[in-house]
């Protein structure tokens, strides 16, 4: 017993679950309600007959039961809104009232009619309308919503006829269903959506591949502080010292020096003459740094000769400097 009590309560509970629809779906008539509107009655009862379509009607002034109808649905459900004439004018009112819609189709507004532009969030929204007011008895299908994302549709139907063209109800029929063939995680993550970026969004430059022709250039190694540079010091030149004590001086002082990277004839060992000449003519002549590049005229040849040699006919031989004039 107690067992076919819990089985019929858990039935029970089952049939008594409401049912949501997929897809629901608002049409808004045009002035005077439905009566005019046979063909959009027509389009009404075509929308019912689809799988998992929900469709409510309102009046063109009774668009905020639209707007609260569509925010009692539950998260997963699509929503469309099908206006005509005034009704089409008035979707833009639902637009910018809900917090998203689906899909908008709005059939030959009026122009009589004042309208915001469309500021709410909306998937997609396409009006049909007839660019020449003459044929809309001065405009009432003429008029072209404002908004981002708007998709305009002109034909050549009056207004009283646009409501049963086979174009526009195939239209609605292949959008609804399109829209409900979604997956419902897109119309969750479409209304997650946060606020489009307008300007002052910060752009950041992708960085450049590197290839295997051409790598990108690396950043030079920062500059480290060098020591400073110290000049050599200059060495003291010897004193006037006369004779043998003069030559050891001077040799001592190119001992001192640094290694130079001068040929190596520079630094071979001198003969016994030259070392001889160098003493007999330190100990009469101060030479000062013999490491210096001098100027040795025939003047100083001449002196030299008649100091050195005391021979008159020796420097005879030598040529006076009135030779070289």
């Amino acid at each position: 017993m107690k067992k076919l009590l819990l089985a019929l309560v858990f039935w029970g509970s089952v049939l008594c679950t409401p049912v949501f629809a997929k897809t629901f779906v608002g049409v808004l008539w045009p002035m005077f309600g439905p009566l005019p509107a046979i063909g959009l009655v027509e389009l009404v009862a075509e929308l019912k007959l689809m799988p998992d379509v929900e469709v409510s009607t309102y009046l063109h002034q009774s668009w905020p039961a639209l707007v609260e109808d569509i925010e009692r649905q539950p998260p997963g459900t699509r929503t469309v809104v099908v206006g005509y004439s005034l009704g089409a004018n008035s979707s833009v009112f639902v637009a910018n009232k809900a917090k998203y819609i689906d899909l908008i189709i709005a059939l030959q507004p009026s122009m009589l009619s004042w309208n915001p532009a469309v500021t709410g969030r909306v998937g997609r929204m396409i009006e049909v309308y007839n660019p020449d007011p003459s044929m809309t008895f001065g405009g009432m299908g003429s008029k072209k919503l404002i908004g981002p994302n708007i998709e305009y549709i002109a034909n050549n139907d009056s207004h009283p006829g646009a409501q049963f063209s086979w174009e526009f109800r195939n239209l609605v029929k292949s959008e609804i269903a399109r829209i409900s063939a979604e997956p419902a995680v897109v119309t969750a993550q479409a209304r997650a959506l946060p606020e489009p970026a307008l300007a002052f969004a910060e752009t950041r430059t992708p960085a450049a591949p590197v290839t295997a022709q051409g790598r990108a250039p690396t950043a030079p190694a920062p500059m480290t502080a060098q020591a400073p540079i110290q000049a050599p010091i200059p060495v003291p030149r010897p004193a006037n010292i006369p004779g043998p004590t003069k030559l050891a001086a001077l040799k001592q002082q190119s001992s001192s020096r640094e290694p130079s990277h001068e040929p190596s004839y520079v630094s071979s060992p001198q003969p016994k003459y030259a070392t001889a000449f160098l003493e007999s003519l330190t100990s009469t002549v101060d030479s000062g740094n013999l490491f210096a590049q001098r100027q040795l005229t025939v003047a100083d040849m001449m002196d030299y000769a008649a100091r050195k040699y005391r021979n008159p006919r020796t420097a005879e031989l030598l040529p006076s400097n009135s030779e070289y004039r």
